[in-house]
Parts: C-alpha cells; structure tokens; sequence
C-alpha cells in the first residue's frame, strides 16, 4: 500500500517513525515525499529515510518531485502544506495585529488570509489526485484546517478528512485528571476546527463531566490548556472548552500579551526553523544523519516548549527532564491520522474526532457544512455520531463562524473580494465592515503573488 505525504516539512520524521510502531497494522510498502521545494524535498528525504532505515522499517521512502507520479495509486494521502512559507504566516499575523486585531495562524483574520492563498493551490493538487488517485483516502492536516476540508469537501469528489489533535489532547488529560485509562473514557466533543467544547465524559456509562468542572484545579494539573480559562468561566459554560477558545474568551488579553512580546507566533516560528534548515542542511552535505536527527529533536523541543506562550504573556515552557523520547512518544495529529489509517485498512471500529460533514448531526447547520465532532470510523468509512444541540452560548458562536467560513470558502475559490470583506466583517473577533474592508486590502497588497484569484 503507499501512502503519499504532500508537503514534507517540519513533522515528517515523526510521522515516519509513527508508521514504523505500526507497519503491520497497516501494511505500508511505500511512502513518497512530494514537495515543491526541491532542497527541502531532498534534505527532508534524506533524513526521513535515516529514521526508516535505523528503525528497521519495512517499508521503502522516495521522493518525488512531480505530483502526478507521487499520487498515482496512492490509498492514503496526507496533506501538510504551508503556502507562502513562514513568511506568509507572519505577515498574516503582524497585519492583523497593526489594525488591533487577533494575529494567528488558524483563527480570525490570520486563519483567513493563509486560506485564501491555500485553498486554490489544493485544489489544483486535488484535480491531479482526482486523475490518478480517485479512491484515495484525503487526510488534511493543513491548516486551516476547517477551512481547508470545508473547500475540498464542496469543490472536489475527494474523500477528504480533516484532522487536528487538539481535541484528542483535550481528552488525554481529561482521562489523566481522572486517573483511568484511555479505553475507559468517552468523551463526547462537538463544534468546528478550533471552536468546539466537550459536552459529556462518560465513565462506565456515567457522565461524570459535572464533577470534573467542579475540581477545575485537578484538571488543570493534567493539562496545561486549561490553565487558559477561568474556573468559573467554565463552570458558566458547563462544558470544557478547546483551548483555541481563549482568543474568543479572553480576546483583548490575548492580542495585548502578543502586541506586548514584540514578535508573533509566525517570528518565533521562523527562529526555530531557519537555523534548523541551515544545520540540516550542512548536516546533508556532511552526510551525518546522526547529527542530523539530534539537531532535529533539540528544535521541536524548543518548539514544542513555545507553544502559545506569547499569547498568555508567559516565557518558553520548561521542559525539565522531559527527553526527546517524548516526541516521538506524542504523536500528536500523525497519531490521529495513523489510527483513521488503522480503523479503515483493518476495518477496526474506532470513535475518533474528526472534521467531517455535517449531515444531520448538528441540525442547526446545513448539512454539507464541516463541523468537528466525534465520528465513527471503520472500513466504510467515516461517519458522524449524533449529537445532542449545544447550549445557545455555544451555538451562536458556531453559527456566526460557520457563516465566516462559507464566505471565506467562496472568496478563495471564485476570488470573490465583497465575499471576503463581509465574511470577516461577521467573524466575531473583526466584527466591523470598515475594519474588515482595511484587513482584506491589507492582505491583498502585502500578498498579491500568492492570490492571482482576485486579480
């Protein structure tokens, strides 16, 4: 079986040594690495095919520098790309903050910009795959991520998946608080992509949601997203909030510990990166892999260290004794992407949280909207279980960012500007016509190359 990863960045050693731990459940041949970057293609396969080999995978790892051959007969594809780079990402954030609006990567104006520039380019790889792959399973990881399977789900016949860890983050400390293992719990999880809140926890077939609200402090130990919220915010809510919910939540604090720190997540970012592509890349030239691989883990470290401090006014997180074990340890959306693999290959039943479509789970939706919520997956697919409807002080917020969404969706496929200005002036953290109008022209000017749509 191959499996085709498009955009070999930053995560695809994890993800390689992820598929090793469980090549005889999903009977992997083949990996190819597409990018259009031909040196990062090349030093990226270089140093995943060292983790493949050392590790004693069974299956081979090549990379291919044209898409059409890297998807024909793919079963599973993986989709991670960043268009614009770094760079984009900050200008993304730093444009939106400059108007005194939330700058990041996924949610408001930041998650906008980069899906307006993404979108046309997936699509364009999803008429390829269409050709040469057509019974592929799509699994996106790219960010928005939302946004992202929203468009591929209207535009294309792909059997796309979208994926994103948070909320199975969310349900490991919440297992963790309650001292139980994994297999124990349920945990009943309903919204959209960074917008979504845990409704119910069922242990042995009792919900025991209401105590864990009430001993806050026990769950905060388990995980460190929820020291973002307020014990009695969450009391208020009677759910548990995805932690991308803080910049709703808390939005003036957010955007002043970001504007404070004097650099946006995209900077830090890009000091991580651009030091680490340089070493690998004399790394390669050397041919140390082991060199490699070392320098490679002491950067997500510091990555991972990083992770939303700006955004709570805090310093890189200590690591104390954690060792790079723990990377591949965590395996974060690869994961979740290899347990939908292991699910659909071996037709094993699994309850995983997954952005699908709609259907009727959430009836106040359309039913070809993408929400996140907890699906059932199997070698028929993926389904959506149903769901209770959620509180009107969550409902109303994921009906106001739907309607952002559907409007972003159309002005990056039919570069559509009056769709884009009033699909931010309704997204609750822009939420003005005038100031909606400035971000859009914003953007369009600082990246003009990258949204030919609108020309």
């Amino acid at each position: 079986m191959k499996l085709l990863l498009i955009g070999s960045g930053i995560r695809t050693p994890l993800l390689i040594h992820g598929l090793i731990e469980r090549q005889l459940d999903l009977g992997i041949t083949e990996v190819v690495l597409f990018d259009i970057d031909q040196r990062r293609l090349e030093i990226m396969h270089w140093l995943a095919n060292h983790v493949a080999v050392s590790n004693g995978a069974s299956f081979a790892v090549r990379a291919e520098p044209a898409l059409r051959s890297a998807a024909e007969g793919a079963a599973f594809i993986f989709s991670s790309i960043r268009v614009g780079q770094e760079q984009g990402r900050i200008d993304d954030e730093r444009i939106a903050l400059e108007l005194g609006v939330l700058g990041q990567e996924t949610t408001g104006p930041g998650g906008f910009a980069m899906a307006l520039r993404t979108i046309p380019v997936l699509l364009d790889y999803a008429a390829i795959i269409e050709a040469v792959a057509p019974e592929a399973w799509f699994i996106n990881f790219t960010n928005p991520a939302g946004l992202i399977t929203q468009a591929l789900r209207n535009e294309t016949s792909l059997k796309v998946i979208g994926i994103c860890d948070t909320p199975t983050a969310m349900r490991t400390s919440i297992t963790t608080a309650l001292g139980r293992s994994i297999d124990d719990v349920f945990v009943d999880y309903c919204g959209l992509n960074h917008l979504g809140w845990v409704h119910r926890v069922l242990v042995d077939g009792v919900d025991v949601l209401h105590d864990l609200i009430g001993d806050y402090p026990r769950l905060q130990e388990a995980g460190h997203e929820w020291s973002l919220f307020d014990a009695d915010l969450v009391e208020a809510l009677g759910m548990l909030p995805n932690e991308y919910l803080y910049y709703f939540y808390y939005r003036e604090q957010a955007v002043g510990n970001i504007t404070r720190s004097g650099s946006t997540r995209g900077q830090q970012i890009k000091a991580i990166n651009d030091p680490l592509w340089g070493g690998l890349a004399e790394d390669h030239r050397r041919d140390d892999p082991k060199g490699a691989l070392e320098r490679y883990l002491g950067s997500m470290l510091s990555r991972s260290g990083s992770y939303m401090t700006r955004e709570r006014g805090r310093t890189i997180d200590d690591h104390g004794e954690r060792h790079v074990v723990d990377l591949f340890a965590d395996e974060g959306y690869a994961g979740l992407a290899l347990d939908v693999m292991q699910a659909i290959v071996r037709d094993r039943k699994a309850t995983l949280i997954l952005n699908v479509t709609n259907g009727g789970c959430l009836a106040e939706l359309q039913p070809n909207d993408v929400i996140e919520t907890v699906c059932l997956v199997d070698a028929h697919g993926v389904r959506p279980l149903g769901q209770p409807p959620l509180p009107d002080t969550a409902m109303s917020l994921v009906r106001t960012v739907k309607t952002y969404e559907r409007l972003a969706v159309q002005a990056a496929v039919h570069g559509d500007r009056e769709a884009a200005v009033l699909g931010l002036a309704v997204h609750p953290l822009v939420c003005s016509w005038s100031l909606a109008r400035k971000l859009v022209d914003r953007y369009l000017s600082a990246q003009e190359a990258s949204l030919q749509q609108f020309r």
